[in-house]
């Protein structure tokens, strides 16, 4: 059995040695893995890095840091995840609080006050016959990442080896929908739990080949589709939404938006009487923006609305759509539609070895997300009450509220502590409320959160628009679309910018930090 993370490298790469691994610098799995021993062992003679120390990335989406990462790991060293969206004042912080001993970072993120700082992109000299793994069991920690709570000082997530080595186990499930030498895209951020899932363990364990792009441009996405035309590409849901604009605006302009709706509705009607030219045609147009070769869509990162999903798989294409967590190595959960070996459909489920439950359900069936298995971590670092409040009987809370549908999809409604509490008793999710507004071609997104005015409970909005949206055309469109929910949960009172929203690095809208710009006088208010 393998037992630790040096060890599925090891696995992968003699047994695709002569397969392209990194797409755009042409290297081979093989290359990989001697890239792998010359930096650990430059990491374990110029720096001592031994078992048990802490070690940084800090650095963008380079072939280097991967490498850097199993370095670190195949060492028994601990890999922290560091945000280069964050301040140095943040990095030095989170640094000093795990006792980080050496950070590998590109030179545009050296940092004075700290450890030593090696630039990442370095080439390494030393001799690959020099390596020496460390002995690491499933059980040590391997890897470091803080999370992302806005108020107060943020936990730190230790995943261990066996961990990773679970997802990696997992990820084996989908063989049948993601296949040998596919290209996976890589434009987000390695630190990120999603990036480590996707861009690292996925393609590695699934035998795929990796396309990393360290630009966020969507000109480069664009054009590295269509010269690489990769067969699997992940994204966060603003990415998502933001195509699928895209896409609905094309066709509002072309004046094919009814046809489009009307032949993705019925295409399987149509492919049996003959007509599948006519889907072909359709649907074509949207598969060359992703390069013509695309299988399969991932999201994860935030909600992916229910209704984007439904569009892109209605235009042929496999989403995966994850819901998960840092302290559950990532996906605790896939809404994932594709048919077995065995001729059966699958539709959602989290990886083998993890079991999920919707605790305490309403008569709604909405209750909080549960989460135990192979992949949720031990605990968070040296902290006692926040591991005793996030668990119970084995059983990790997320604090995230959502149910599951008649085919085992599950659907977040939001954070426990966003939901909106009306003075009837009454609960509004957010979510819910977000993906209805957005559905409108005017609204680009949305952040819909609990507000007093008048002393009265109510769920208030802020969109961002498109450029020339006046407020009353907006009150127009949400009220429209408030015909098709209970009135209780109807928004009246909101306020507009073409500013965007501001957001994490993962691309959740920060609601907290919206409500302090409302109040700042920092958006147009309808109700003002």
């Amino acid at each position: 059995m393998v037992k630790n993370i040096y060890e599925m490298l090891q696995q992968a790469c003699v047994q695709n040695k002569d397969r392209i691994f990194f797409v755009r610098q042409n290297e081979t799995y093989a290359d990989l893995l001697k890239k792998v021993k010359q930096r650990a062992v430059l990491l374990a003679r110029r720096f001592g890095i031994k078992k048990g120390d802490t070690v940084a990335i800090l650095s963008g989406n380079t072939p280097d840091f991967i490498k850097s990462y199993f370095a670190i790991t195949s060492q028994g060293a601990h890999v922290l995840m560091l945000d280069t969206g964050l301040t140095p004042a943040e990095h030095l912080n989170m640094m000093q609080r795990t006792d980080c001993k050496l950070a590998l970072a590109q030179k545009s993120h050296f940092i004075d006050g700290g450890p030593e700082m090696f630039d990442i992109e370095s080439i390494d000299d030393t001799d690959e016959n020099d390596f020496v793994a460390a002995d690491v069991s499933r059980d040590d920690l391997a890897m470091l990442s803080f999370t992302s709570g806005s108020t107060g000082n943020p936990k730190v997530v230790g995943l261990t080896h066996n961990n990773i080595l679970s997802l990696g186990q997992g990820a084996l499930f989908y063989k049948p929908v993601i296949k040998p030498g596919y290209t996976f895209y890589g434009f987000l951020p390695l630190y990120h739990i999603y990036g480590v899932v996707i861009n690292i363990i996925a393609p590695l364990v699934l035998s795929g080949k990796l396309l990393l792009q360290p630009v966020l441009n969507p000109r480069e996405f664009i054009a590295d589709f269509k010269q690489y035309h990769p067969e699997v590409i992940p994204a966060v849901p603003r990415v998502w939404e933001a195509f699928y604009k895209k896409i609905t605006d094309t066709a509002r302009e072309k004046h094919a938006y009814t046809i489009m709706r009307a032949v993705m509705a019925g295409q399987g009607a149509l492919r049996l009487i003959g007509a599948g030219a006519l889907v072909r045609k359709v649907t074509k147009p949207v598969h060359e923006i992703f390069g013509g070769n695309t299988k399969v869509l991932v999201s994860a990162g935030a909600t992916l609305k229910p209704t984007i999903r439904r569009f892109f798989e209605k235009l042929g294409f496999v989403v995966g759509d994850c819901y998960g967590l840092t302290e559950c190595t990532g996906p605790g959960n896939f809404n994932f539609a594709f048919r077995l070996p065995d001729g059966k459909m699958h539709y959602a489920g989290p990886l083998p070895g993890n079991e999920l439950k919707i605790h305490n359900p309403d008569k709604d069936g909405v209750g909080e997300i549960w989460l135990r298995g192979d992949m949720v971590m031990p605990g968070y670092i040296d902290n006692d009450a926040a591991n005793a409040a996030a668990f119970e009987d084995g059983w990790f809370k997320t604090g995230d509220l959502g149910k599951l549908d008649k085919r085992g999809r599950l659907i977040v409604k939001g954070r426990q502590k966003q939901v909106i509490v009306l003075d009837s008793g009454k609960n509004v999710y957010p979510d819910e409320l977000e993906d209805l507004y957005q559905q409108n071609d005017e609204i680009l997104s949305a952040a819909v959160f609990e507000y007093t005015l008048r002393g009265k409970i109510v769920p208030y909005a802020v969109f961002q628009v498109k450029p020339g949206t006046t407020a009353a055309r907006v009150a127009m469109l949400i009220k429209a679309s408030n015909l098709k929910i209970a009135p209780y949960k109807w928004v009246k009172h909101f306020a507009i910018t073409e500013e965007e929203l501001p957001q994490t690095s993962a691309k959740k809208i920060k609601h907290f930090m919206v409500k302090e710009m409302l109040d700042a006088g920092l958006f147009n208010r309808a109700d003002s």
